[in-house]
């Protein structure tokens, strides 16, 4: 059963909706220099201890009042106390719903947890009010926690107006409650105004997990609170909302890229603020940026192609919050998500040993479903995790770095490009980033059935700070498709931890080959008619679609048919995501046979089919056998 530690009724719930959003929060009697900060938690060394890794459900469908829990927070408050938070949804609805942002809270370290309470309760009697997707944000100067969610009353995120006032049931509100007690009761406020620099925006919403405190350079001590918002334009965008007065005052900075979402920050080691953020736009990858001031701009934003995703929350972390700036182990990241782009699977850690230059560490915790995850280092030297298994629960694991099985041991390849039929070498070089000597190294890869591929040279010893060369030698069957093709490396020590690369083979394709990243066949009429057609007669037509390279992408069609074009029809030829090597049939795009084509005596179908993988949009161009109409 659920706990009432403190509810509130809605006259409680806004404490403060006139003109100005300033969070009244609870203070110390003297706010702390940054230098009295508390400490945060570092994790033990990867090298430390034997592999561990436990697992508990904390939310069940069905049980505690709600048939459905979703969207994970974790944190851990100076006291060492693990807060959990989460959704409990009455339906499977996200905003607009009457969810409730709920916790659990664990003494010891997450092996036990208390019953669930209540941060804020949703109203299921009309009107209608709901609170989701909770983000904790930790002051380690002044100990207070933040539990920043969405406040829904009539609207979602995509239905959102343009709006700031805290009474407008049409806008989709942006709330923070606020702990001064370890977590234990709450105190709330709506900051829609505060963080809203342009009222052209329409909707935003925290990204759910936990966000940061920076620790180095000027900008110390500020707290940061990732959002996406809905410009004026419609493009989704990702900003940073962030405090320098230890939450009295929440501010947004400038927005950064389109096709943003649900977005994270991570602190690098030189004090840049690195974003790392899902694709709206579905790339099939992770998408990045820089701050160089502490989140309130960004540079330029690219894809991380070794970052995998399905279009999903995820989440990134400094695996030693208290190294200092510019050392080694500051330098090492965590990184969790459905590492997948067919689907919300695969879960999977990552370590990167330099900042997300290279992510050479990974571990699967959960290969078969699973969706959103966060994480949060723990004050016994453990990483907390926890996840969704499901589209209705939340589980909470718990690992240590050693569990990774991993070496800060980067390989980077030199590109190759080789004819088929023919055999070509790359070098290949590991450095060793962090950790004691590296001993026993073998090194395999995963070639392409039918493929050859063999390394040469590798070193058996690699003492830290070191790095070395050797080759991959690869021979390229006659019979295999022009592409580009992604060889896996693995070096592995003798004690069977590993580091993972990758080496680029391009096959220059044939003059036959399509120069992009799809072929189009077909454009034939499905069922010809015997009798001669009149206006008012449907043609039908069908096409084959193949992805003939190993990227994920996303094929948008436009033409003279009609159940084709995605901006036209509601029933299309569109393919989100569509796999490397993968295929389609659309077999029901149609025409409706006018007295021009009568007069004309024919039709023919023409058709262009746009590719889209990342940054690389290359377009196809297709036209059909002409129907003939005598």
């Amino acid at each position: 059963m659920i706990s009432r530690r403190k509810k509130m009724g809605k006259a409680s719930c806004l404490l403060a909706v006139a003109a100005t959003a300033t969070l009244m929060v609870p203070m110390a009697p003297a706010m702390a220099s940054h230098s009295e900060a508390a400490p945060d938690y570092d994790a033990s060394p990867f090298w430390a201890g034997e592999p561990i890794y436990t697992e508990q459900d904390l939310a069940v469908a069905g049980e505690g009042g709600f048939p459905n829990y979703r969207i994970p927070a974790l944190t851990v408050t100076n006291e060492g106390t693990v807060l959990a938070s989460y959704d409990g949804r009455p339906t499977s609805g996200d905003a607009p719903g009457p969810n409730s942002i709920l916790q659990r809270r664990s003494d010891d370290g997450g092996r036990t947890w208390q019953e669930q309470t209540f941060i804020r309760e949703g109203d299921t009697e009309a009107p209608i009010e709901g609170y989701s997707d909770p983000s904790y944000v930790v002051d380690r100067e002044t100990g207070n926690i933040f539990n920043f969610h969405v406040f829904s009353m009539d609207q979602g995120f995509i239905g959102s107006k343009p709006g700031v006032d805290p009474a407008d049931r049409n806008v989709i509100h942006a709330n923070v409650s606020v702990s001064s007690d370890d977590g234990e009761t709450w105190e709330h406020q709506t900051v829609t105004e505060d963080i809203t620099a342009d009222l052209d925006w329409r909707s935003r919403f925290a990204a759910a997990g936990q966000g940061i405190q920076l620790k180095y350079g000027p900008h110390a001590g500020r707290l940061i609170q990732q959002y996406t918002i809905i410009n004026g334009a419609g493009d989704f965008q990702a900003v940073s909302v962030f405090s320098d007065d230890h939450g009295e005052t929440w501010q947004a900075g400038e927005p950064v890229g389109v096709g943003m979402d649900e977005n994270k920050t991570v602190e690098l080691s030189d004090g840049r603020v690195m974003l790392n953020s899902r694709d709206s736009h579905n790339s099939g990858f992770r998408k990045v940026a820089i701050s160089e001031d502490g989140g309130a701009t960004y540079g330029e934003v690219t894809l991380d192609r070794q970052l995998p995703d399905p279009t999903n929350n995820a989440s990134i972390l400094r695996a030693f919050p208290n190294a200092e700036e510019g050392s080694d182990r500051a330098q090492v990241l965590l990184f969790s998500n459905a590492a997948s782009q067919a689907g919300r699977s695969n879960g999977t850690v990552r370590a990167s040993c330099d900042d997300g230059e290279t992510w050479p560490i990974a571990q699967v915790f959960q290969p078969g479903t699973m969706s959103y995850s966060t994480m949060a280092t723990l004050p016994n030297g453990n990483v907390g995790l926890l996840y969704e298994p499901s589209w209705d629960s939340i589980r909470y694991a718990e690992f240590n770095l050693a569990w990774l099985e991993g070496l800060c041991a980067p390989l980077s390849a030199e590109d190759l490009t080789v004819e088929r039929g023919e055999a070509g070498s790359s070098t290949v070089s590991v450095e060793h980033q962090l950790g004691p000597a590296i001993q026993g190294i073998d090194v395999e890869t995963e070639a392409p059935e039918g493929w050859d591929v063999s390394a040469d040279g590798a070193p058996e010893r690699l003492t830290p700070g070191r790095s070395a060369d050797f080759t991959v030698n690869v021979d390229v069957p006659e019979s295999v498709t022009g592409g580009t093709y992604d060889v896996p490396l693995v070096l592995t020590d003798a004690k069977g931890r590993s580091s993972q690369g990758t080496l680029v083979v391009d096959v220059p394709r044939t003059e036959y080959e399509v120069d992009g990243m799809i072929t189009v066949t077909g454009g034939t009429l499905v069922d010809p008619q015997d009798e001669p057609y009149e206006v008012g007669d449907r043609l039908t037509f069908t096409y084959d679609i193949v992805n003939v390279s190993d990227a994920t992408t996303t094929v948008t069609p436009s033409g003279n048919l009609r159940d084709l074009d995605p901006d036209v029809d509601s029933r299309n030829c569109r393919w989100r995501n569509l796999p490397g090597g993968g295929n389609y049939t659309c077999d029901f795009p149609y025409h409706t046979v006018t007295q021009e084509d009568l007069d004309r005596g024919k039709f023919v179908p023409t058709t262009t089919w746009t590719s889209t993988s990342g940054d690389e949009v290359t377009e196809v161009e297709h036209e059909g056998p002409a129907v003939e109409l005598p």
